[in-house]
């Protein structure tokens, strides 16, 4: 294929991947340059709306496992660096279908390259200073340990989005290393011929020193408009490299310093050791050049480090200050003047929300009743937590007490986190507090000892509840949480605001939306805000109160108020609608981003781009606190910043980003940022192995101050730390399952499959992957079908398959897959896999596993229709299980009382009931045996039928009560009153009323209406005549 045909396919080929979207994260949108080593697109970041652009590199880079090994190190090296002056990469990877890929922030500006045919000659001193600041660019990637390899005017950009300063930002580090690497079997060279070094092109690796001769081709094309051993062919060039003396600079162009053309020359240097030694020993050479050859003082001193830099600069060179932030050494105002604009003109003025206000108003005012909810609505920017500001200042005269929740600010959706924390307030709790003292507060409240373990069970506290199956759990909890707030909005006025519950955890959002369906309880109002998307998922019943834009006046009025106040070239009020669609939260940061040196042309962007505009404006002391920040989540603790970034700095570059409107402090005073955008932006515009190493210092800090499992495991995970991480995160799995979060226990679960399978492939197994993996694989199938995503579950249990063959692993999925085929209805399905299991497990010698899959063999059994089937199973159990002793025997597996409990039942149900008492009385002697509470209680209510039909009243009474008072203590109240109403006794018939009342009790506490009907009903009986 000739060269031309070559090219032209490259192009197709680009041009047919626009559309696609890469990993579920980044939609192609454009292609926008093709290269040497691949092609590179414009591109949405899906989850933020953010534009980001991706370079795809060439096929044959993944065609073989050595260049994917060495482009992912390529990668990782590049994604260290976080520097004003190198283009940012945030992500890596490939695809499915082989492709590497890197996304990277996207800057929109003219290459060295088209900057030299557009602007043409170009003055010594921009010269000067945009090589300047590529080599604190370079300087920082050499101490990154980091070779660019491939530096030219086409990998350097210019972000000119202040008027009239440049902003270099390299691109493509690695990249030609990677190029490079393909051809070294062949002995080839790589890169581009007119920057190449001397030592390159005979064969030596790319070096620090190499990329310093680049920049010196670099620095003479700008001054010169062509390289200086440009010729007509490749050889010529080479050749020119290699042998022929620089060009006099005087010769090309006049009045260039003589100064100048000796650094020039000693960065063009033919020996390595010839050149200057640094990035910063060149830098600082042009530094002093510029310094004296100006005609006045024109020095600037960073306030950070001290370092001098060019007033053209955006950026210390040095520490990456914002020039803005710098002490210079002649007067000015315009450092001041933006601050004088800023406290005049912000915040904005509120307005057009005075119907809003008037309904949010009107619903937080409202006396305790039923549907009590009310929604409120917006998009991103739409000013929600402005609206509740004002209307919290409304109220302030009230008496009204406003307990205001939000989400977990780590991001991990904790369970029943804002639930707790309303609580927490309610009872007036400490941050952490004992059993003992939330015990005392519930009963302080007003409540009973009945809701102490549903609450504590929120708390995390083990209470008897953990011994009961999840739907008894959840709905103790639920209803104890809503007699807590039904009794505080007894005492006073009461209003709960839970803002942006779309973050909100599953068990607290099942407790919000029972609260706001109708319920015999008195509940006070609920406020709720949320993203506009969210609205679907919410009951229909609950009104909404929708926020949506500005109209056109209210826009023109702010527009005036702006004009007014100073701020200069902000677009007109039609453009700012057209950019900004009329958002309170969007105009704002318009605002900002003008008074920041920011062009009005620029922000007719998004506002996730418009954000991410602003925070490439920001001295680099700020970004790196926002980026620690950021890692920890939406509220990051000032005592974790602390020990995790340099103290010298950090309180200065906290109030600097307070200043710029990204932090702020919640009505507690904690540290926030200002909205989850701000901080989901920042954390994804963070370099991809800076946020790994931030994740790392997180998790050492996280380990050092507050132990937290999932919150330590989570920041071990995104460090890269698999090994340390898999435990973590099983066991944050199994809490948030104990805590009834079936979501959140189904993504801790995958994030620590997913860290198995990186250890292993690192080499980092211990030997415990197999079993790990098949574990965790089992916790998360079970979990999905409990949330009916059972072909997901089908699919995690085949995988885990072909992880392993030992017998004992085999059987847990086929347990876990019979439990989904019976969740589906394919009892004939569920059969088979579980006498394969029972078979499996019996060969390993676990008796418990094996009692359990027998049980569920039963049930499936019976489910089909066939009893005599599911008995003899159970038969078979049993005298597996006491080696041919029977129910007799005095030890057993722990669930042997469960068994007995189930072939009591079968035979009973066959007509035995003498036979099914037997049993029944060794399935108690068993469960006491084990301790199981639960176990004691389930028995006793079944020998308590059992002796009524047997005629054994007497016993009967003695097992129903005991029944009672064990079911009691473990706080099944629906149990308890279910057998006080049930379970009459046939004699002491005084003894009815006052269980009937106690059950009638029972059944009002947690919202049984039936039970609590049949309860006053048999209180009062007919007459009899």
């Amino acid at each position: 294929m000739d060269d031309v045909s070559h090219v032209q396919d490259q192009v197709n080929k680009s041009l047919k991947l626009v559309g696609r979207v890469l990993g579920d994260k980044f939609k192609l949108t454009a292609c926008i340059g093709i290269g040497g080593s691949g092609a590179v697109y414009r591109a949405d970041q899906i989850a933020l709306g953010r534009t980001v652009a991706v370079k795809i590199l060439n096929e044959e880079l993944s065609a073989d496992s050595r260049m994917i090994k060495r482009f992912r190190d390529e990668a990782m090296s590049a994604s260290r660096l976080n520097h004003p002056n190198c283009v940012s990469i945030i992500d890596y990877g490939q695809t499915p279908d082989g492709l590497l890929y890197l996304a990277m922030e996207y800057v929109k500006g003219p290459t060295l390259t088209q900057l030299l045919v557009t602007q043409n000659p170009l003055g010594v001193d921009r010269v000067i200073d945009i090589v300047m600041q590529g080599l604190a660019g370079i300087e920082e990637a050499h101490l990154a340990g980091v070779v660019h390899a491939d530096l030219k005017a086409d990998n350097i950009i210019l972000d000119q989005r202040r008027a009239g300063i440049d902003v270099v930002k390299i691109v493509d580090f690695g990249i030609a290393r990677l190029i490079t690497g393909v051809r070294d079997e062949d002995r080839s060279i790589s890169g581009t011929p007119e920057y190449m070094a001397p030592e390159v092109i005979s064969g030596a690796p790319p070096s620090f020193a190499s990329d310093i001769y680049a920049v010196g081709i670099i620095l003479y094309e700008l001054l010169a408009y062509k390289t200086p051993f440009f010729a007509g062919s490749t050889t010529e060039i080479l050749a020119n490299h290699l042998k022929a003396a620089v060009p006099s600079l005087a010769q090309r162009r006049e009045h260039v310093p003589k100064e100048l053309e000796g650094i020039v020359a000693r960065a063009l240097a033919k020996h390595p050791h010839d050149r200057f030694a640094s990035a910063a020993d060149m830098r600082q050479a042009l530094a002093g050049l510029a310094t004296r050859t100006r005609k006045v003082t024109t020095r600037d001193i960073c306030s950070e480090c001290g370092t001098t830099c060019a007033p053209s600069f955006k950026f210390c060179p040095e520490c990456g200050t914002s020039r803005q932030r710098v002490a210079q050494t002649f007067p000015s105002t315009e450092v001041t003047e933006p601050t004088a604009v800023l406290d005049r003109i912000l915040p904005l003025p509120f307005t057009g929300r005075a119907d809003e206000l008037d309904a949010l108003l009107t619903h937080m005012r409202r006396a305790p009743g039923k549907d009590v909810g009310l929604l409120m609505m917006g998009n991103e920017g739409s000013g929600r937590s402005a609206l509740l500001r004002h209307g919290y200042h409304s109220l302030a005269s009230d008496t009204r007490t406003i307990y205001q929740i939000g989400p977990d600010p780590t991001g991990l959706a904790a369970p029943f986190y804002p639930i707790r924390s309303l609580l927490a307030a309610i009872l007036q709790l400490p941050p952490v507090s004992s059993d003992a003292e939330l015990r005392d507060a519930v009963l302080a409240n007003g409540l009973n000892e009945r809701d102490v373990p549903g609450i504590s069970q929120l708390f995390g506290h083990p209470t008897t509840l953990l011994e009961l199956e999840p739907p008894v759990r959840r709905r103790e909890i639920v209803w104890s949480t809503l007699r807590a707030l039904e009794r505080a909005a007894a005492l006073t006025p009461v209003t709960i605001v839970c803002e942006d519950i779309d973050r909100f955890d599953h068990p607290s959002l099942e407790i919000l939306r029972r609260a706001t369906e109708a319920v015999d309880l008195l509940l006070p109002p609920i406020v709720m805000t949320a993203h506009t998307s969210f609205g679907s998922q919410w009951p229909a019943s609950v009104p909404r109160l929708e926020i949506a834009a500005l109209d056109a006046g209210d826009l023109r009025e702010i527009a005036a108020r702006l004009d007014k106040a100073g701020l200069k070239g902000l677009p007109s009020a039609q453009q700012l609608f057209e950019t900004t669609r009329a958002y309170p939260g969007h105009i704002e940061h318009v605002v900002r981003y003008l008074l920041e040196g920011g062009k009005a042309e620029d922000t007719n962007i998004s506002l996730p781009d418009l954000i991410a505009a602003r925070l490439s404006m920001l001295k680099q002391s700020t970004r790196d606190v926002l980026q620690a920040a950021a890692v920890l989540g939406l509220e990051p603790q000032v005592d974790l910043l602390r020990t995790m970034l340099p103290s010298d700095t950090l309180e200065a570059a906290m109030a600097d980003a307070e200043r710029a409107g990204l932090f702020s402090h919640d009505p507690s005073g904690e540290l926030t940022f200002t909205s989850r955008l701000v901080r989901d932006i920042v954390y994804d515009a963070t370099p991809a192995d800076v946020r790994r190493s931030l994740h790392a210092a997180a998790a050492s800090a996280v380990e050092s101050l507050s132990p937290d499992i999932a919150l330590l495991g989570h920041h071990h995970d995104l460090a890269g730390h698999a090994k340390e991480s898999i435990m973590l995160l099983r066991r944050a799995g199994d809490h948030a399952a104990e805590q009834l979060d079936d979501v959140g226990a189904g993504q801790f679960y995958h994030r620590a499959l997913l860290a198995v399978r990186q250890a292993v492939l690192s080499g980092d197994d211990d030997g415990s992957a197999e079993g790990q993996f098949v574990m965790l694989s089992v916790k998360l199938a079970d979990v999905l079908r409990a949330r009916g995503e059972t072909a997901l579950a089908r699919g995690v249990l085949a995988e885990a398959r072909d992880w392993s063959g030992a017998p004992m692993l085999v059987a847990l999925i086929d347990r876990s897959g019979a439990a989904i085929a019976l969740s589906e209805g394919d009892l004939e399905g569920a059969i088979a896999a579980l006498h394969r299991g029972v078979g499996r497990a019996i060969s390993t010698g676990d008796m418990n596993l094996v009692c359990e899959l027998y049980l569920d063999l039963s049930t499936a059994l019976l489910r089909a229709g066939d009893p005599a089937g599911a008995l003899r199973e159970l038969v078979e159990c049993i005298d597996l299980a006491t080696l041919g002793e029977g129910f007799t025997a005095i030890d057993g597996p722990e669930p042997f009382w469960r068994v007995l409990r189930a072939q009591a039942q079968m035979v009973d149900a066959s007509g035995d009931s003498y036979r099914a008492l037997r049993l029944a009385e060794a399935a108690l002697f068993h469960a006491q045996r084990v301790r199981s509470r639960l176990g004691a209680a389930r028995v006793q209510h079944l020998l308590a039928q059992l002796c009524d039909r047997t005629g054994l009243s007497g016993k009967a009474d003695r097992y129903r009560q005991a029944a009672i008072n064990e079911m009691r203590s473990l706080g099944d109240r629906r149990a308890t009153a279910e057998m006080l109403l049930h379970d009459t006794p046939t004699r002491s018939a005084l003894v009815v009323p006052s269980r009937l009342d106690d059950a009638a009790q029972l059944t009002k506490e947690i919202g049984w209406s039936e039970g609590h009907e049949s309860a006053k009903r048999k209180s009062s009986p007919p007459s009899v005549k």
